[in-house]
């Protein structure tokens, strides 16, 4: 059973099926407390989340080109500003107990560019273009099962589910794509291997659905 609504930005969901992946989670709990100051000096200046946001977004795409003609140390690190642009939006939100708005247009906008990052690897080496397109399609079915949250059924718990249904989340990603940028030879192993963890969240979610209908 799905259901919708405004939850709290960049919150800890209270549904497990939410997507709140391991790293996320972890991430977000040690570099609130480091963020919050800078986040307060950026409010006083005026700026809001949803200019960080956009920021973090231009950041991303800058990213692209420079991994295309290969030079994936400037493309890390356009991709590392763009992640913490993202985290100051979140950490600025929750001090200002924004809602999340436009949560359509942000979910099609991360499968855009997290998709886009395996292409240009592909269009930096024609060899990886095999493994880009296995994970491409591992993020679309990602990316399928996101666009709702999941009602859970606390008569029914299952956490191998709770685990697997939040595999795969932005850190994990960007960790992904961190390495290939630091090793490019090893693009393909690491394409293949997060195809397969994007199929096996879809999975689980899927299963979940099921499981924990009333």
């Amino acid at each position: 059973m799905y259901r919708s609504g405004n939850q709290p930005f960049d919150a800890v969901p209270t549904n497990p099926y939410a997507l709140c992946a391991m790293l996320d989670a972890l991430i977000r709990r040690y570099s609130s407390p480091l963020l919050a100051e800078p986040a307060r000096r950026i409010a006083n200046l005026g700026l809001g989340t949803e200019a960080l946001r956009a920021a973090g977004f231009v950041a991303g795409i800058a990213a692209l080109p420079a991994i295309g003609r290969q030079a994936y140390l400037l493309g890390l690190g356009l991709m590392a500003l763009g992640r913490l642009l993202d985290l100051l939006g979140g950490t600025l939100a929750r001090q200002q107990a924004q809602t999340r708005t436009g949560a359509d247009l942000e979910h099609v906008v991360e499968l855009v560019w997290t998709a886009s990052v395996p292409f240009v690897f592909a269009l930096a080496e024609p060899d990886r273009a095999l493994a880009a397109m296995f994970l491409m399609l591992g993020l679309v079915a990602r990316a399928a099962v996101l666009g709702r949250e999941l009602d859970t059924n606390p008569e029914k718990p299952v956490p191998l589910l709770d685990w697997g249904a939040n595999f795969v989340g932005k850190s994990e990603m960007f960790a992904a794509y961190a390495v290939a940028c630091i090793f490019p030879p090893w693009f393909s192993l690491i394409a293949y291997a997060l195809g397969v963890a994007c199929f096996l969240m879809a999975g689980f979610r899927v299963a979940a659905s099921e499981i924990h209908k009333p």
